[in-house]
């Protein structure tokens, strides 16, 4: 599937972090999340799901908008956004 920037999803470091609460936008369980998450190991998880990707390192999180933290945009194909982002979670716990 090619990649399409209308239906890619939004993974944002934030929803990895595991210093932030759910309130401030930690979106995962903190057993799959990580201090500091790096958009790099983010990406290797959408590659290791075979999942086109695209990194904007100039976007800001919606409810940190003075932080540029960046983003990933991933391509969903039939996976849910949810499992991707467990697979992702899941790259980045190793990886740290």
């Amino acid at each position: 599937m090619a990649y399409d920037e209308d239906t890619a999803i939004v993974l944002w470091p934030e929803y990895f972090d595991r210093d932030r609460t759910r309130a401030a936008g930690r979106r995962m369980p903190k057993d799959l999340c990580v201090s500091k998450p790096r958009l790099d190991i983010m990406a290797k998880g959408a590659m290791i799901l075979d999942r086109e990707y695209r990194v904007h390192e100039e976007m800001c999180y919606p409810g940190n908008w003075t932080a540029r933290g960046g983003c990933i945009k991933v391509e969903k194909g039939k996976l849910s956004k949810t499992e991707i982002m467990r697979s992702i979670g899941e790259t980045l716990v190793a990886n740290s």
